[in-house]
């Protein structure tokens, strides 16, 4: 499955917006889209509070179908309150609708092959203190596969910007299934600060024994989502835990840096679900379904914010990626058709917008200063006077000041000694 198109009313910072998305089998050519290199890659920019995660939240909610209303999902202030009953009043309503790609992997029974697209309908509405989420369409047959914790149908999952991972003796999947059912836990991180990831030595080990053909598949993916010159992974244990290894050096899991267990944490996460979502007889790659990434560049080094979305869209390029960062580099791996930016709109709200401009491969300083990120100058501000001061004088004839102005622009302001 992988979402076409939303519409978003009243839902916190959109009053009234819509977005469309790229995916690998949407048709380009009727769309009047440029189909991008990384045709499974969504990029959400934007300033903070316009909207971003907000937005994940709606896709998420969306994808849940009619099991929403009993997805174990807190809703908490969700509904936009301009143009709502104020707190502590009844009343108050947010909507979201959603049109998806339907494939033959969400149809397990073969009942809806002449399906290719299927809606989702969901209403939040206030009630005193409370929000509650309701499936408000009127066909609910296409989605009846999601309701069985065993079909691999309507694979998507979702991971907020905090990103835990759980340690493996402190993992109760047992109390995971009771809290809520399975595809609302792929997306619980997104609603959840507090809600962990499942490492990898959770449940890698256990897959060895049941499906060595998979398990050998995630050692592979393993290492072509982390990258060559960086740590390699074969499947060693220590202790319980597995070992990354660079240079001859062994390391294991938890002592790695922040940035490679938040990037790992994910990626373990993902995944797993990918190998209990896999129909059977496929590959893990052929598997499609959405992915949602909170801020994919979090921790991240500059010369692997890089890298990491062609890396991780051509490994799986059946999955469709939507995520949200502040990167100039990573928006500067992609092209405009892969990029939608949250702007501002009156009354506090905002709005979702292609903007159509060449970026790949420009420099940092070159995308922070187009219309994706809108900055006016990509230097200090005190720098950024004293060269509008010194290129004043210069106008004016002080060829002093032209001769200053040159040595500013090369060089910091600070003293070296």
């Amino acid at each position: 499955m992988y979402i076409d198109r939303i519409q978003i009313s009243d839902f916190r910072n959109f009053r009234a917006a819509s977005a469309d998305f790229v995916h690998p089998d949407r048709d380009f050519d009727r769309d009047g889209l440029p189909k991008p290199t990384l045709p499974n890659v969504n990029l959400l920019l934007g300033d903070n509070g316009l909207g971003k995660t907000t937005l994940l939240k709606a896709i998420a909610l969306a994808a849940l179908g009619p099991a929403v209303d009993r997805s174990g999902i807190y809703t908490y202030h969700l509904i936009r309150k301009a143009g709502n009953p104020p707190d502590g009043v009844d009343g108050g309503k947010a909507g979201i609708e959603a049109i998806f790609t339907h494939h033959a992997q969400d149809d397990p029974n073969g009942d809806l092959r002449r399906i290719t697209r299927i809606e989702s309908a969901i209403a939040v509405e206030r009630s005193g203190d409370l929000e509650s989420l309701h499936w408000t369409h009127a066909e609910e047959k296409p989605w009846h596969p999601i309701y069985k914790a065993e079909s691999d149908a309507f694979f998507f999952v979702g991971y907020g910007a905090t990103r835990r991972v759980e340690r493996r003796e402190q993992l109760d999947f047992g109390a995971r299934s009771s809290s809520s059912f399975i595809r609302a836990q792929r997306v619980k991180s997104l609603f959840e600060d507090a809600y962990s990831l499942i490492p990898l030595s959770a449940w890698l080990p256990g897959l060895k024994e049941r499906k060595p053909s998979q398990y050998r598949q995630v050692i592979k993916l393993v290492n072509q989502l982390v990258g060559q010159d960086r740590y390699g992974f074969q499947g060693e244990m220590d202790e319980g835990e597995y070992l990354f290894e660079r240079q001859g050096l062994k390391v294991p899991f938890p002592a790695l840096s922040d940035g490679y267990r938040a990037y790992l944490g994910w990626i373990g996460d993902l995944l797993y679900h990918i190998c209990e979502t896999c129909p059977r007889g496929r590959k893990l790659t052929d598997n499609r379904g959405m992915v949602m990434v909170d801020e994919v560049d979090l921790h991240l080094h500059p010369q692997w914010q890089m890298q990491v979305l062609p890396m991780i869209a051509k490994a799986l390029p059946h999955i469709q990626f939507i995520v949200t960062s502040h990167s100039p580099l990573i928006a500067g791996s992609l092209e405009w058709m892969n990029v939608l930016v949250m702007v501002p709109e009156p009354q506090q709200a905002s709005k979702v917008v292609r903007v159509p401009e060449r970026i790949h491969g420009l420099d940092a300083d070159q995308l922070l200063l187009t219309d994706l990120f809108g900055l006016r100058s990509t230097r200090a501000p005190s720098k950024e006077a004293r060269l509008k001061a010194l290129t004043l004088r210069a106008r004016e004839g002080d060829d002093q000041a032209a001769l200053e102005l040159l040595r500013e622009m090369s060089a910091g302001s600070e003293a070296l000694g």
